[in-house]
Order: structure tokens, then sequence, then C-alpha cells
């Protein structure tokens, strides 16, 4: 049963949208199911338009930093967009959504990077204080001195 063929524009629209329900964690089959019911098409074109999802999204996966922060930025946004109206306004859901926006802020680098400077030189090194004092680290020493002399023993 040969259907009417749809534009390149239409099946861009459809691939999109199926993008959409793959950011979602939407399950395959319940994907395919609707390409079947959504737009009256076979099992196998289907199939074919999931696939065709799945390629271009691979195909965006190997894209630049900057295409997979912005995207991330949207998936986040999404986020927000698709909580349930009984959430927004309670507490949790404020707190969720003001972590999806400080994450989106450290995306769009509006936040400057934390930095840690290590510098030392041979005159003067630079000491860091683990917790040893002078005590542990005398008891330390004995404990290494006896395994030396069993082991050449």
């Amino acid at each position: 049963m040969a259907g009417i063929r749809s534009s390149k524009l239409e099946t861009e629209k459809r691939v999109f949208t199926i993008q959409g329900w793959i950011i979602n964690g939407v399950p395959d089959y319940l994907i395919l199911k609707n390409i079947e019911q959504q737009y009256a098409v076979c099992r196998r074109q289907s199939k074919n338009l999931l696939q065709k999802a799945y390629k271009i999204w691979h195909e965006e996966q190997q894209s630049t930093i900057e295409q997979k922060r912005s995207l991330r930025i949207a998936e986040l946004k999404q986020d927000i967009r698709s909580m349930k109206e009984i959430h927004k306004g309670t507490p949790q859901g404020m707190s969720v959504v003001n972590s999806i926006k400080k994450e989106i802020s450290k995306l769009e680098a509006l936040y400057p990077a934390r930095t840690h400077i290590i510098q030392g030189d041979k005159e003067k090194p630079l000491i860091v204080k683990d917790g040893f004092d002078d005590e542990k680290q005398a008891r330390l020493d004995k404990l290494i001195a006896k395994i030396l002399a069993t082991r050449d023993e």
C-alpha cells in the first residue's frame, strides 16, 4: 500500500519531532508507535525515520564544543518548560529550577572559572600540611624502619 510521499521539509519536521522525543527519554517502542499513529506510516517507515533521527543526532554529537554547549542549554531550558505546573510553585520545584538555571549560567560562562594555582621553586618549595604532626611522623618512621628490618632478615 503506497502512500503519498512526504516532502523533504515534512521529513525534516518529523525527524526533529522524533529527536525531541529522544531527548525527553521516550523509549524507542513508544516512539515507533507514535510515529505510526501520528504520521500514518507503516512500521518499516517509522523505523527508517527513527534511524534517521538517531543518525542526525549522532552527527550533532560529533560537532564542536560550542554547538554541544548550546544544545545542552536548549535541553536544560526544555526541562524547565516541561516541568509540571503543580511542581513549579513549590519550594522543591523552585529549587530544581534554580539549580537548572545555575547550570545554564555555568554553561554560558557567566561565572568565572575557578582556578587553583600552585607554585613553588627550589629555594622556596611549597609545603602542604597533610595533617601529620611530628609525633605521627615519628611513629610512621619507626614502622617503616621495622618493616625494612624484617624484610632484610
